[in-house]
């Protein structure tokens, strides 16, 4: 547990990073593919090129993700134990369901596909997502009761931003015979995750470079 504590951060740091980066690099192996257009799980689909490598980076950034839930428990557990557990338990969520499960389970390749590996893909990312919005709430919560506002009050503007790209997300998936059409939903998958995440690695590296310093 204290190689976690210490080097979780680290996890956390390639993850992030990973999860910003590798979409772009699968995108030059799939003909055709449009990153305001595809989602990322479209990498993941059986027929394409990129399937093992989705399923193996998915498990692998699930892990990294699992790996850093201690430091990040024992960063915030002086302030609440009790929120600190509510992070964590939200990021390990994320990281089994939005990473390892969609991973471990190929993603149903249309919405009248009823097997159950496609239904696991599914909702673990629908899951998943859900878990790293109520983080960021956790988040701003223990950053109020540390007494700084002022990043209390930005994580709270990324919520309800997050909030809004969310909707814009899931709309065609929950209305999909609506005349109002939204189009780019790997857009607003990807600037979802990207804001979500943000915080996560900005903690993490300010407590890589502090480490450095001692």
């Amino acid at each position: 547990m204290t190689f976690l504590k210490k080097y979780g951060f680290y996890f956390m740091a390639i993850a992030v990073i990973s999860e910003w980066v590798l979409p772009l690099v699968l995108a030059s192996f799939v003909p055709g593919y449009l990153q305001f257009t595809n989602l990322i799980s479209d990498f993941g689909e059986v027929e394409s090129p990129t399937h093992m490598a989705f399923k193996v980076w998915e498990v692998v950034n699930g892990l990294l993700f699992l790996l850093s839930a201690p430091a990040f428990y024992a960063y915030f557990k002086n302030t609440s134990k009790k929120l600190s557990g509510w992070f964590t338990t939200m990021l390990i969520i994320f990281s089994l369901t939005d990473c390892v499960f969609t991973g471990l389970f190929d993603r149903a390749t249309s919405s009248n596909t009823q097997d159950v590996t496609g239904m696991i893909h599914n909702y673990s990312s629908g899951i998943g997502d859900t878990a790293l919005l109520i983080s960021m709430f956790v988040l701003l919560k223990l950053y109020r009761m540390q007494g700084k506002p002022a990043i209390a009050t930005l994580l709270l503007g990324a919520f309800i931003i997050s909030l809004g790209i969310q909707f814009l997300f899931v709309y065609p998936r929950i209305m999909p015979d609506s005349q109002f059409k939204i189009p780019f939903r790997g857009l607003w998958q990807r600037l979802n995750l990207w804001l979500l995440y943000m915080p996560f690695l900005l903690i993490s590296v300010k407590e890589i470079f502090k480490k450095k310093r001692i």
